[in-house]
C-alpha cells in the first residue's frame, strides 16, 4: 500500500465531503495551468501496462507526469514529496485548503 498525501479543506481529510473542494472548481483552477491537464483516465507504461479511471489533473514537470486525483471533495497523490509536495501546498494554499497525510499529519 502507498502512504497518500491529500490537500482538503476538513479539518481530517476523511472529512473531505463535508467541506470539499468540488470538480467543477478544480477544472476552473487548473484550466489556468499550463502544466497541469484534465483527464478521466491515467495510464502507466512498463512491463505491463495500467490504466485507471477517474478524475485526474496530471501535472507534468521534467519527463515526470504525476496524477493528482480528484475524489470525495480532496485531491490526493500517492508518495508526495521533494516537488510534488511543493506544488501540492502552492495549490492548497490557492484553493485555500490544507495538505495532510493519511495519519492527519498537517505539511
Amino acid at each position: 500500500m502507498s502512504y497518500d498525501i491529500h490537500i482538503t479543506r476538513a479539518n481530517h481529510w476523511t472529512d473531505s465531503a463535508d467541506n470539499p473542494i468540488t470538480l467543477e472548481e478544480l477544472k476552473t483552477y487548473f484550466a489556468a495551468k499550463k502544466d497541469f491537464e484534465y483527464s478521466n483516465l491515467f495510464s502507466i507504461a512498463g512491463p505491463f501496462n495500467i490504466s485507471i479511471d477517474g478524475e485526474f489533473f496530471i501535472w507534468s514537470y521534467e519527463d515526470i507526469k504525476v496524477p493528482f486525483s480528484y475524489s470525495k471533495g480532496r485531491i490526493t497523490v500517492p508518495e508526495a514529496e521533494g516537488e510534488v509536495m511543493d506544488k501540492m501546498k502552492e495549490i492548497a494554499t490557492e484553493l485555500q485548503a490544507i495538505v495532510q497525510g493519511d495519519e492527519g499529519e498537517a505539511y
